[in-house]
């Protein structure tokens, strides 16, 4: 990994002038350079060092730690810059990962950490509950699972579709037997509905949704246990469809699909470890 002296000089001028036309003004270059040399200087670390606004600039934990080497020798810069190189391709630190609680709970996801934690024991993977968009960058993410419903903060991040899946309406056999057949969308006036805030935005406003939970186990058990009618993916429902312990309410109707979404910054300053976990990911979906 070469790294061109110039290139820093520059980045370190537009941390310490706040911005990159005020560098340029400062030291009587076109923004436009400066802005290709700090790109430059990126690429040949291969890490982001600044988020670019429209009027200012922002440093990225990369960026604070090489601003904090520029003030030091050159000998113990250039061990210092030797890291990033070495931290792109260790398989070991710490992946963060952004998901909501109904993607959480998938087998498929389980099946995705345990053998990723099992082929790299050196690497601690953090999982949060996050249900809308994350900042990546400013919160220290490095992936997010969101349903294809949910806006993202950041259109420049990579959006992957994984998965489509199909929801449906749910309820007990006891909890039918007791009330009139469901044979149209008008019929469901009468009923409680169970489901999640991604799923309640297709329930027409005319009907009562009665709980709505991101805790999709939840909303199974209560459909199961005669609490009223749910509205839940499939993939949460099958075992206790096939048990016999739920039978599908008006299984000729259909709602559009949704797609579960891999969100991840530029794949140019992907860790080694992370293009891994992503290849799991696509894999396994």
């Amino acid at each position: 990994m070469k790294v061109n002296f110039n290139d820093l000089r520059l980045f370190i001028q537009t941390v310490e002038h706040g911005g990159i036309s005020s560098a340029a003004a400062a030291n009587k270059i076109q923004r436009s350079k400066i802005s290709r040399r700090l790109q430059e200087l990126e690429a040949a670390l291969g890490c982001q060092l600044l988020i670019r606004t429209t009027r200012t600039i922002e440093l990225t934990e990369k960026g604070k730690q090489l601003y904090e080497l520029a003030s030091q020798p050159i000998a113990k810069l250039e061990q210092g810059i030797g890291v990033f190189s070495e931290q792109q391709q260790s398989l070991t630190g710490t992946v963060r990962i952004a998901i909501p609680t109904a993607i959480m709970t998938l087998s498929a996801f389980k099946e995705i950490i345990t053998k990723y934690t099992s082929r790299f024991p050196n690497i601690s993977v953090e999982i949060e509950n996050h249900q809308e968009s994350v900042d990546l960058k400013r919160q220290a993410f490095d992936l997010q699972l969101l349903p294809s419903v949910a806006k993202v903060s950041d259109d420049s991040y990579i959006q992957f579709s994984l998965l489509s899946y199909r929801s449906h309406l749910v309820a007990s056999k006891h909890y039918l037997s007791e009330h009139l057949p469901i044979t149209s969308m008008e019929d469901l006036k009468t009923h409680r509905l169970l489901t999640n805030r991604y799923n309640a935005n297709l329930i027409p406003s005319e009907l009562h949704v009665s709980v709505k939970s991101d805790d999709l186990n939840l909303l199974r058990t209560m459909a199961i246990d005669g609490s009223g009618i749910a509205f839940i993916p499939e993939a949460h429902s099958r075992k206790a469809v096939e048990a016999g312990l739920l039978e599908e309410v008006m299984p000729c109707f259909e709602y559009p699909d949704h797609q579960i979404t891999l969100i991840y910054p530029s794949a140019f300053f992907l860790p080694e470890k992370i293009k891994i976990l992503i290849e799991l990911f696509r894999e396994y979906f």
